[in-house]
Protein backbone atom coordinates (compact mmCIF):
# COMPACT_ATOMS: atom_id res chain seq x y z
CA UNK A 1 0.00 0.00 0.00
CA UNK A 2 1.31 3.43 -0.96
CA UNK A 3 1.51 6.18 1.64
CA UNK A 4 1.18 9.75 0.41
CA UNK A 5 2.81 12.77 2.00
CA UNK A 6 1.64 16.36 1.53
CA UNK A 7 3.83 16.89 -1.56
CA UNK A 8 2.36 13.83 -3.24
CA UNK A 9 -1.18 14.95 -2.52
CA UNK A 10 -0.53 18.42 -3.88
CA UNK A 11 0.97 16.99 -7.08
CA UNK A 12 -1.98 14.63 -7.51
CA UNK A 13 -4.40 17.49 -6.93
CA UNK A 14 -2.77 19.57 -9.68
CA UNK A 15 -2.65 16.64 -12.12
CA UNK A 16 -6.31 15.85 -11.47
CA UNK A 17 -7.08 19.43 -12.49
CA UNK A 18 -4.69 19.50 -15.44
CA UNK A 19 -2.59 16.46 -16.24
CA UNK A 20 -0.71 18.43 -18.93
CA UNK A 21 0.68 20.88 -16.37
CA UNK A 22 4.43 21.12 -16.81
CA UNK A 23 6.59 19.90 -13.94
CA UNK A 24 8.27 23.34 -13.71
CA UNK A 25 4.90 25.03 -13.11
CA UNK A 26 3.90 22.34 -10.63
CA UNK A 27 7.14 22.95 -8.76
CA UNK A 28 6.50 26.70 -8.58
CA UNK A 29 2.98 26.17 -7.31
CA UNK A 30 3.99 23.85 -4.47
CA UNK A 31 7.49 25.31 -3.92
CA UNK A 32 9.36 22.14 -4.81
CA UNK A 33 12.26 21.74 -7.22
CA UNK A 34 11.43 20.59 -10.74
CA UNK A 35 13.64 17.48 -10.37
CA UNK A 36 11.80 16.48 -7.19
CA UNK A 37 8.41 16.92 -8.84
CA UNK A 38 9.52 14.82 -11.81
CA UNK A 39 10.84 12.11 -9.48
CA UNK A 40 7.63 11.99 -7.45
CA UNK A 41 5.42 11.75 -10.52
CA UNK A 42 7.60 8.95 -11.87
CA UNK A 43 7.37 7.11 -8.53
CA UNK A 44 3.57 7.44 -8.43
CA UNK A 45 3.42 6.00 -11.94
CA UNK A 46 5.87 3.18 -11.14
CA UNK A 47 3.96 2.26 -7.98
CA UNK A 48 0.76 2.06 -9.99
CA UNK A 49 -1.18 4.85 -8.27
CA UNK A 50 -1.31 7.00 -11.41
CA UNK A 51 -2.70 4.64 -14.03
CA UNK A 52 -3.22 6.94 -17.00
CA UNK A 53 -3.05 10.55 -18.13
CA UNK A 54 -6.49 11.25 -19.57
CA UNK A 55 -7.93 13.78 -21.98
CA UNK A 56 -11.66 14.22 -21.36
CA UNK A 57 -13.09 14.61 -24.86
CA UNK A 58 -16.68 15.82 -25.06
CA UNK A 59 -18.82 12.98 -26.40
CA UNK A 60 -21.61 15.44 -27.17
CA UNK A 61 -19.38 17.78 -29.16
CA UNK A 62 -18.10 15.09 -31.52
CA UNK A 63 -21.50 13.41 -31.79
CA UNK A 64 -21.19 10.12 -29.93
CA UNK A 65 -23.72 7.70 -28.45
CA UNK A 66 -22.87 6.09 -25.09
CA UNK A 67 -24.32 2.95 -23.50
CA UNK A 68 -23.26 0.89 -20.50
CA UNK A 69 -23.53 -2.91 -20.44
CA UNK A 70 -23.84 -5.01 -17.27
CA UNK A 71 -23.69 -8.75 -17.77
CA UNK A 72 -23.52 -12.03 -15.89
CA UNK A 73 -21.01 -14.61 -17.11
CA UNK A 74 -21.98 -18.31 -16.92
CA UNK A 75 -20.62 -21.69 -18.05
CA UNK A 76 -17.07 -20.39 -18.15
CA UNK A 77 -14.14 -22.60 -19.09
CA UNK A 78 -10.56 -21.85 -18.15
CA UNK A 79 -9.45 -18.87 -20.17
CA UNK A 80 -12.95 -17.87 -21.35
CA UNK A 81 -13.11 -14.65 -19.32
CA UNK A 82 -9.66 -13.68 -20.60
CA UNK A 83 -10.82 -14.31 -24.17
CA UNK A 84 -13.88 -12.08 -23.65
CA UNK A 85 -11.80 -9.30 -22.11
CA UNK A 86 -9.26 -9.45 -24.94
CA UNK A 87 -12.10 -9.18 -27.47
CA UNK A 88 -13.51 -6.13 -25.70
CA UNK A 89 -10.11 -4.45 -25.42
CA UNK A 90 -9.49 -4.86 -29.15
CA UNK A 91 -12.96 -3.68 -30.13
CA UNK A 92 -13.30 -0.35 -31.92
CA UNK A 93 -16.14 0.86 -29.72
CA UNK A 94 -15.61 -0.46 -26.19
CA UNK A 95 -14.44 2.09 -23.61
CA UNK A 96 -14.11 1.43 -19.88
CA UNK A 97 -14.06 -2.30 -18.99
CA UNK A 98 -14.18 -3.75 -15.48
CA UNK A 99 -14.71 -7.11 -13.78
CA UNK A 100 -16.79 -7.33 -10.63
CA UNK A 101 -18.22 -9.63 -7.95
CA UNK A 102 -21.93 -9.62 -7.22
CA UNK A 103 -24.88 -9.88 -9.56
CA UNK A 104 -22.76 -8.66 -12.47
CA UNK A 105 -19.51 -10.26 -13.60
CA UNK A 106 -18.50 -7.70 -16.20
CA UNK A 107 -19.30 -4.09 -17.05
CA UNK A 108 -18.23 -2.09 -20.08
CA UNK A 109 -19.03 1.13 -21.94
CA UNK A 110 -19.99 1.14 -25.61
CA UNK A 111 -19.23 4.50 -27.24
CA UNK A 112 -19.72 4.99 -30.96
CA UNK A 113 -20.51 7.60 -33.65
CA UNK A 114 -24.21 8.21 -34.16
CA UNK A 115 -24.06 6.82 -37.71
CA UNK A 116 -23.32 3.38 -36.23
CA UNK A 117 -25.95 0.97 -34.87
CA UNK A 118 -25.87 -0.30 -31.28
CA UNK A 119 -27.69 -3.46 -32.33
CA UNK A 120 -24.94 -4.41 -34.75
CA UNK A 121 -22.24 -4.01 -32.10
CA UNK A 122 -24.19 -6.02 -29.51
CA UNK A 123 -25.23 -8.68 -32.03
CA UNK A 124 -21.62 -9.30 -33.04
CA UNK A 125 -20.61 -9.69 -29.39
CA UNK A 126 -23.52 -12.01 -28.49
CA UNK A 127 -22.98 -14.23 -31.53
CA UNK A 128 -19.42 -14.83 -30.39
CA UNK A 129 -19.93 -15.15 -26.62
CA UNK A 130 -23.68 -15.60 -26.06
CA UNK A 131 -23.36 -19.10 -24.58
CA UNK A 132 -21.30 -17.64 -21.73
CA UNK A 133 -23.76 -14.85 -20.92
CA UNK A 134 -26.69 -15.16 -18.56
CA UNK A 135 -28.60 -12.03 -17.65
CA UNK A 136 -27.53 -8.68 -19.09
CA UNK A 137 -28.71 -5.06 -19.13
CA UNK A 138 -27.89 -2.24 -21.56
CA UNK A 139 -28.46 1.31 -20.30
CA UNK A 140 -28.38 4.62 -22.16
CA UNK A 141 -25.83 6.91 -20.49
CA UNK A 142 -27.11 10.48 -20.09
CA UNK A 143 -24.49 12.31 -18.05
CA UNK A 144 -22.13 11.94 -15.13
CA UNK A 145 -19.25 13.45 -13.20
CA UNK A 146 -15.95 12.33 -11.70
CA UNK A 147 -14.57 14.00 -8.57
CA UNK A 148 -11.75 12.09 -6.85
CA UNK A 149 -10.19 15.35 -5.64
CA UNK A 150 -12.50 15.30 -2.60
CA UNK A 151 -10.84 12.16 -1.38
CA UNK A 152 -7.46 13.89 -1.34
CA UNK A 153 -8.80 16.86 0.63
CA UNK A 154 -9.03 19.41 -2.19
CA UNK A 155 -11.82 21.79 -3.09
CA UNK A 156 -14.22 21.01 -5.90
CA UNK A 157 -12.72 21.01 -9.35
CA UNK A 158 -14.01 23.32 -12.02
CA UNK A 159 -17.07 22.15 -13.90
CA UNK A 160 -16.51 20.95 -17.43
CA UNK A 161 -16.84 23.76 -19.95
CA UNK A 162 -20.08 24.17 -21.81
CA UNK A 163 -19.78 23.83 -25.57
CA UNK A 164 -19.80 27.28 -27.17
CA UNK A 165 -22.59 28.17 -29.57
CA UNK A 166 -20.16 28.63 -32.42
CA UNK A 167 -19.37 25.32 -34.12
CA UNK A 168 -16.27 24.32 -36.03
CA UNK A 169 -16.02 21.34 -38.32
CA UNK A 170 -13.28 18.92 -37.35
CA UNK A 171 -11.05 17.69 -40.14
CA UNK A 172 -8.96 14.52 -40.30
CA UNK A 173 -5.97 16.14 -38.61
CA UNK A 174 -8.12 17.39 -35.71
CA UNK A 175 -9.36 13.84 -35.16
CA UNK A 176 -5.81 12.49 -35.29
CA UNK A 177 -4.78 15.05 -32.66
CA UNK A 178 -7.73 14.13 -30.44
CA UNK A 179 -6.90 10.45 -30.85
CA UNK A 180 -3.30 10.95 -29.68
CA UNK A 181 -4.31 13.15 -26.74
CA UNK A 182 -6.94 10.57 -25.85
CA UNK A 183 -4.26 7.89 -25.71
CA UNK A 184 -1.89 10.03 -23.60
CA UNK A 185 -2.80 13.48 -22.32
CA UNK A 186 0.85 14.36 -21.71
CA UNK A 187 2.06 13.69 -25.23
CA UNK A 188 4.10 16.66 -26.46
CA UNK A 189 3.00 18.86 -29.33
CA UNK A 190 6.35 18.08 -30.99
CA UNK A 191 5.54 14.36 -31.01
CA UNK A 192 2.01 15.01 -32.28
CA UNK A 193 3.39 17.28 -35.02
CA UNK A 194 5.80 14.60 -36.22
CA UNK A 195 2.95 12.10 -36.63
CA UNK A 196 0.37 14.48 -38.08
CA UNK A 197 2.68 16.33 -40.48
CA UNK A 198 2.25 19.85 -39.07
CA UNK A 199 4.46 22.16 -37.03
CA UNK A 200 4.32 22.12 -33.23
CA UNK A 201 2.95 25.69 -33.34
CA UNK A 202 0.14 24.58 -35.66
CA UNK A 203 -0.69 21.75 -33.23
CA UNK A 204 -0.75 24.23 -30.37
CA UNK A 205 -3.24 26.45 -32.24
CA UNK A 206 -5.47 23.49 -33.12
CA UNK A 207 -5.49 22.17 -29.55
CA UNK A 208 -6.39 25.61 -28.19
CA UNK A 209 -9.31 25.72 -30.63
CA UNK A 210 -10.40 22.22 -29.58
CA UNK A 211 -10.40 23.44 -25.98
CA UNK A 212 -12.06 26.78 -26.78
CA UNK A 213 -14.96 25.23 -28.66
CA UNK A 214 -15.61 22.48 -26.14
CA UNK A 215 -14.24 19.42 -27.89
CA UNK A 216 -11.72 18.96 -25.08
CA UNK A 217 -13.24 19.39 -21.62
CA UNK A 218 -10.13 18.95 -19.52
CA UNK A 219 -7.02 16.87 -18.81
CA UNK A 220 -6.84 14.65 -15.74
CA UNK A 221 -5.46 11.37 -14.38
CA UNK A 222 -6.84 7.95 -13.46
CA UNK A 223 -5.99 6.70 -9.97
CA UNK A 224 -5.80 3.09 -8.78
CA UNK A 225 -7.46 3.32 -5.37
CA UNK A 226 -6.37 -0.20 -4.43
CA UNK A 227 -2.83 1.15 -4.15
CA UNK A 228 -4.07 3.28 -1.24
CA UNK A 229 -5.79 0.34 0.44
CA UNK A 230 -9.33 1.01 -0.78
CA UNK A 231 -11.97 -0.97 -2.61
CA UNK A 232 -14.31 0.44 -5.23
CA UNK A 233 -17.96 -0.46 -4.74
CA UNK A 234 -20.60 0.20 -7.37
CA UNK A 235 -24.09 1.06 -6.08
CA UNK A 236 -27.12 1.20 -8.36
CA UNK A 237 -29.99 3.50 -7.42
CA UNK A 238 -33.63 3.74 -8.49
CA UNK A 239 -36.16 6.47 -7.73
CA UNK A 240 -39.27 5.39 -5.83
CA UNK A 241 -40.77 8.87 -5.88
CA UNK A 242 -39.27 11.31 -8.34
CA UNK A 243 -39.22 15.07 -8.29
CA UNK A 244 -36.62 17.57 -9.46
CA UNK A 245 -35.93 18.86 -5.97
CA UNK A 246 -35.03 15.40 -4.69
CA UNK A 247 -32.86 14.71 -7.73
CA UNK A 248 -31.02 17.98 -7.15
CA UNK A 249 -30.47 17.03 -3.52
CA UNK A 250 -29.23 13.59 -4.60
CA UNK A 251 -26.69 14.97 -7.08
CA UNK A 252 -25.51 17.49 -4.48
CA UNK A 253 -25.00 14.57 -2.09
CA UNK A 254 -22.88 12.81 -4.74
CA UNK A 255 -20.76 15.92 -5.22
CA UNK A 256 -20.18 16.60 -1.51
CA UNK A 257 -19.74 13.12 -0.02
CA UNK A 258 -16.02 12.47 0.33
CA UNK A 259 -16.28 8.76 -0.54
CA UNK A 260 -18.30 9.09 -3.76
CA UNK A 261 -15.89 9.59 -6.66
CA UNK A 262 -18.27 9.45 -9.62
CA UNK A 263 -21.84 9.05 -10.76
CA UNK A 264 -23.55 7.98 -13.98
CA UNK A 265 -27.12 8.96 -14.82
CA UNK A 266 -29.13 6.74 -17.20
CA UNK A 267 -32.22 7.22 -19.34
CA UNK A 268 -35.13 4.74 -19.23
CA UNK A 269 -33.25 1.97 -17.45
CA UNK A 270 -33.80 -0.54 -14.67
CA UNK A 271 -32.13 1.98 -12.40
CA UNK A 272 -31.47 5.70 -12.61
CA UNK A 273 -27.97 6.22 -11.22
CA UNK A 274 -24.71 4.39 -10.65
CA UNK A 275 -22.29 5.71 -8.07
CA UNK A 276 -18.73 4.68 -7.36
CA UNK A 277 -17.86 4.60 -3.65
CA UNK A 278 -14.32 4.20 -2.29
CA UNK A 279 -14.22 2.31 1.04
CA UNK A 280 -11.79 0.24 3.07
CA UNK A 281 -13.99 -2.78 3.78
CA UNK A 282 -17.51 -4.18 4.03
CA UNK A 283 -18.04 -2.58 7.43
CA UNK A 284 -17.56 0.87 5.91
CA UNK A 285 -19.88 -0.18 3.10
CA UNK A 286 -22.55 -1.04 5.63
CA UNK A 287 -22.12 2.34 7.34
CA UNK A 288 -22.38 4.13 3.99
CA UNK A 289 -25.53 2.27 2.98
CA UNK A 290 -27.19 2.98 6.34
CA UNK A 291 -26.27 6.66 6.05
CA UNK A 292 -27.64 6.82 2.50
CA UNK A 293 -30.90 5.15 3.50
CA UNK A 294 -31.40 7.53 6.41
CA UNK A 295 -31.11 10.41 3.96
CA UNK A 296 -33.02 9.13 0.92
CA UNK A 297 -35.00 5.93 1.68
CA UNK A 298 -38.36 7.67 1.13
CA UNK A 299 -37.42 8.53 -2.43
CA UNK A 300 -34.56 6.31 -3.64
CA UNK A 301 -33.88 2.61 -3.24
CA UNK A 302 -30.61 0.73 -3.62
CA UNK A 303 -31.14 -1.77 -6.43
CA UNK A 304 -27.81 -3.55 -6.20
CA UNK A 305 -24.27 -3.38 -4.83
CA UNK A 306 -21.16 -4.94 -6.33
CA UNK A 307 -17.42 -4.68 -5.86
CA UNK A 308 -15.13 -3.83 -8.77
CA UNK A 309 -12.34 -6.40 -8.93
CA UNK A 310 -10.26 -4.92 -11.73
CA UNK A 311 -10.31 -2.09 -14.24
CA UNK A 312 -9.25 -3.86 -17.42
CA UNK A 313 -9.40 -0.67 -19.51
CA UNK A 314 -9.57 2.87 -18.18
CA UNK A 315 -11.69 5.88 -19.09
CA UNK A 316 -10.59 6.62 -22.62
CA UNK A 317 -12.68 6.91 -25.74
CA UNK A 318 -12.37 3.82 -27.96
CA UNK A 319 -10.24 4.08 -31.08
CA UNK A 320 -13.19 3.60 -33.46
CA UNK A 321 -14.67 7.02 -32.69
CA UNK A 322 -11.68 8.79 -34.23
CA UNK A 323 -11.68 6.98 -37.58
Amino acid sequence: MIKLDNWDKQILGILLENSREHVTKIGKKIKLRRENVNYRIGRLIKNGLIKEFNTVVSEKAIGLSHYVVFLELVNLYEGTEKEILNYLRKSDFMGWIGTSAGRWSLTFDIIFPKDKELNEIIKKFLLKFGKYIGDYVILNFYNGDYFPHKFLGFHKQQKYKEILVKKIKLDKKDMEILSMLNADARISFVDIAAKVGLTANAINIRVKNLEKFGFIDKYTISIDWKQLGYEWYGIQLKFIKFNESIEGKLVSYFEKHDRIIFYYKYLNGLWDYDIGVILINSEELREFINEFRREFSDYVKISDVFITLEETSGYKLPKGVFV
